[in-house]
């Protein structure tokens, strides 16, 4: 017996969960119960966007400074050299940037360890700096050298008239001036099959007019002919409203910068696909003769 096509994302359906791929290309699945030994650190910087690494670095500096600084407090501040106590705020700023000094292994030279305490202390925080410098140095340069595919796919996608028919069209472009070569693109379609305890997701392979090229400078309009032999054949909005039908695109390159090879994923739900419609075009031609794509123009169609 035949079984069933299954990419990866489960048959079982439960009627609850919205969509299988996110709009950022994140599949729609929730970990839970994982264990402390399960985190990958470095997995976990590096994924993490930029604003949030920054906030995060930021985070962690001040939190082992003020750490620091409660123990400069804790040995006594008394031995440390060039440290004022006017008062509990005065003395506190004065420990706090000595702790940041020490941490960035700076030194100054105004304020310095003098008791076998801060040294002890001064000691162990210098060295969580060089540790903290050579990692987040690291996590720098994973974060840039890390390849990854900056792929824009239109906002919708489109039943479009093609040829003697209809086809099912989807428009991508790199946001990037990297190139991109031997690109390989695939559609999946899922749908819900059947009521109440009976209901499993299908899924469907859906066949390219061209399922490659060699280049992406410009836009590609993937486009897949909805002929007899196409699940599409026949099916209405209504249709794929009532089966929950979603729609994967999976890209495949190869980056010639960092001569690695690339993924994008993308996904459009019933409702995020529109009839009669057509692209226009995104790029044109300047005085001069060169081209140029315009990527604020990737989502405008007309009337087919």
């Amino acid at each position: 017996m035949q079984q069933p096509f299954d990419p990866g994302l489960t048959q079982s359906y439960s009627g609850r969960l919205r969509r299988m791929v996110n709009h950022d290309g994140s599949f729609n699945v929730q970990r839970r119960g994982r264990r402390l030994q399960d985190l990958h650190l470095y997995q976990f910087f590096i994924r993490l966007s930029w604003p949030a690494f920054f906030a995060v670095v930021a985070a962690a500096f001040l939190l082992f400074t003020l750490a620091y600084t409660g123990l400069y407090f804790a040995v006594g501040v008394g031995g440390i050299q060039g440290v004022v106590e006017h008062g509990p705020a005065e003395t506190f700023l004065h420990v706090f940037f000595f702790s940041i000094q020490t941490l960035t292994t700076v030194g100054y030279g105004a304020i310095f360890p003098r008791g076998i305490g801060a040294n002890i202390v001064a000691c162990i925080e210098a060295m969580t700096g060089v540790l903290g410098l050579a990692f987040s140095a690291g996590l720098l340069y994973g974060r840039f050298s890390r390849p990854n595919a900056r792929i824009l796919f239109s906002r919708n996608a489109i039943v479009a008239p093609y040829q003697d028919g209809t086809s099912l069209q989807i428009r991508i472009a790199n946001q990037r001036n990297n190139a991109l070569v031997d690109l390989e693109a695939t559609l999946l379609l899922m749908t819900v099959e059947g009521t109440g305890d009976r209901a499993r997701r299908v899924y469907a392979k859906l066949e390219l007019e061209r399922p490659k090229v060699y280049f992406l400078p410009l836009t590609w309009t993937i486009v897949h002919p909805i002929t007899e032999s196409s699940p599409l054949h026949g099916t209405t909005p209504e249709v794929l409203a009532a089966r929950a039908a979603e729609i994967m695109v999976l890209i495949r390159a190869f980056d010639d910068t960092f001569s690695q090879v690339v993924n994008a994923r993308g996904s459009y739900r019933y409702d995020e696909i529109i009839w009669g419609y057509r692209f226009l075009p995104a790029f044109h031609d300047d005085e001069d003769g060169h081209l140029v794509l315009d990527l604020s123009k990737m989502d405008d169609v007309t009337r087919a």
